[in-house]
Formats: C-alpha cells, sequence, structure tokens
C-alpha cells in the first residue's frame, strides 16, 4: 500500500495512543447526531446513513493511496476549516471566519512550520516519500496567519469579547513551538476540539435521547473503528510498526474527517441554525 520509514519516539507513541483512545471516540457519536437529524426513523434511513458515511470513508482511503501527496494536503486544509469552525465565536462574520482560519490553522500548519524538521519524516511516511506539497502549502499559509494574527491582537485589544480565544491563540503557538508535533496534535485535538465538539452537541442530543442510549450506541461505533483500524494496523505492518500506526491513524481520521464534517458541519449545524432563527 503506502511505504515509509519512520521512528517514532515514545512521547509520539503515547500521543497516538491518545488520538485513538479519546479523540477519535467523539466523532462515535455521529451516529446518535444521525438519529438526531432523521436516520433513526426507521431501518432502511440507518442503513442509508451507515452506508454512505462507509462510503464516502472508504473513498478517502482510495484517493489517499492514488494521490498520497494531494489528499494529504487537502486533509490539512479542510481539517482546518473543521478546527477553525468548532473554536471560532464572534458574532461578526468576518471576525468569525479570521477565527476559523487562525484557530484552526494553528494545530494544523502552526505545528508543521514550528516542527517542520520532526513533521517531514511523518509526512513522507504519509505520502510515499512525497512531502513537498503540504509543506509548500503550510510554508505558503503561516505567513498569511502571521498577517492575520497581528490584526487578531489589536482586535482583541480593543474588544474584550475577543480576548480569551486571543489568549489561548498565544498560549497554543507556545504550546506548539515547542513540543513535538504528535504531542502537540493530540494535546488539541483530545482536549480542546474533542472538548468543544462534545459541549456543542451533547446538550442536543441528550434532549432527544438517554444519556445511556448514546453512550452505547458510541461505543459501538467506537469499537467497530477500531476493529478496522487493527486490521488494517496487521495488513500493513511490513516490519516498521511507527509507520503503519502513524499510517493507520491518519488516514482513518482522513477518511472519518470528510463524513464527520458534511454531517457535523453541514447537516447538524444547519438545522441547528434554522432552530436558532
Amino acid at each position: 500500500m503506502i511505504e515509509g520509514l519512520v521512528l517514532l519516539d515514545m512521547a509520539s507513541v503515547i500521543a497516538l495512543l491518545f488520538v485513538v483512545l479519546i479523540g477519535l471516540p467523539h466523532g462515535a457519536f455521529d451516529g446518535a447526531i444521525a438519529n438526531h437529524l432523521g436516520a433513526g426513523r426507521s431501518l432502511a434511513e440507518a442503513a442509508k446513513f451507515i452506508i454512505s458515511y462507509c462510503a464516502a470513508a472508504g473513498l478517502v482511503i482510495v484517493i489517499w493511496i492514488m494521490f498520497p501527496a494531494v489528499t494529504l494536503t487537502l486533509f490539512l486544509i479542510i481539517s482546518m476549516i473543521h478546527f477553525g469552525r468548532g473554536d471560532a465565536s464572534a458574532q461578526s462574520r468576518p471576525i468569525f471566519m479570521m477565527q476559523v482560519l487562525l484557530h484552526g490553522g494553528l494545530p494544523i500548519f502552526g505545528i508543521i512550520y514550528f516542527q517542520q524538521s520532526s513533521v517531514v519524516p511523518l509526512f513522507d511516511a504519509l505520502t510515499n516519500g512525497d512531502s513537498n506539497l503540504p509543506i509548500l502549502t503550510s510554508n505558503i499559509m503561516v505567513p498569511v496567519m502571521g498577517l492575520m494574527a497581528g490584526v487578531y491582537s489589536l482586535m482583541a485589544f480593543r474588544d474584550a469579547s475577543l480576548r480569551a480565544r486571543f489568549a489561548e491563540f498565544v498560549l497554543l503557538a507556545v504550546v506548539f513551538a515547542f513540543l513535538p508535533p504528535l504531542v502537540s496534535f493530540a494535546l488539541y485535538f483530545c482536549i480542546i476540539h474533542t472538548g468543544r465538539h462534545m459541549r456543542r452537541i451533547w446538550h442536543v442530543l441528550a434532549s432527544s435521547s438517554s444519556p445511556e442510549g448514546l453512550y452505547k450506541q458510541a461505543a459501538g461505533f467506537t469499537l467497530a473503528s477500531w476493529l478496522v483500524g487493527g486490521v488494517a494496523l496487521v495488513w500493513l505492518e511490513t516490519g516498521n510498526l511507527d509507520a503503519a500506526l502513524l499510517q493507520v491513524v491518519f488516514i482513518g481520521l482522513a477518511a472519518l474527517t470528510v463524513p464527520h464534517m458534511i454531517l457535523v458541519d453541514g447537516f447538524f449545524a444547519k438545522k441547528q441554525g434554522r432552530q436558532t432563527e
């Protein structure tokens, strides 16, 4: 499939395990979100959701195998948008979009920029040695983000409602500048992104389903994803377990992020928007 040599230190391996054990399960509530949107009305609707979700994930994997560098770059961009939408809080649309790019771009392109020498071997393992495009994209994005961050700082100085998020942005930039890339990503993904996502959806889902039912459903989806990931790990492992683990985690994340974004940032956000109008 995808070949690549990489040697991970213990902190990075633990970080990947945290992504799998803590970060990944937050997407397992997608089934509950789909039920909230009507997929649970009948067995046919539930099957339609599961088939569509798996088909989208499978398509991402196929495209990644065929065009790894391009697919990784696109994955970084859509992750920036997804993370940013979860972190942005401004009421003004222009400032909201600026927050999306800055807060979403920092844990993606910021980490790449700060830790480029450590990131290149990781990307080489994910792209069969062709990491130039995602690195180039980061080198283009970060100066743009730097200019926007300057504007953001002035806005935060004048508007007290922006200061907490801006302080978070600065603190994370410092953390990302000094910690290893996978550790930085795991901290952000497992604590900030997963925490905000769950707070965003939990009260909505709990209003129509029991917490016990939500947990059971999420556990089922989580175990299924772990099973598929375990099979993929055994299949990919040909003497370099670290590279195989990296590929399974990040290609798997990409495969799940696309249908997750369509569901959460598309259908779910649209319905919630209608309900608050």
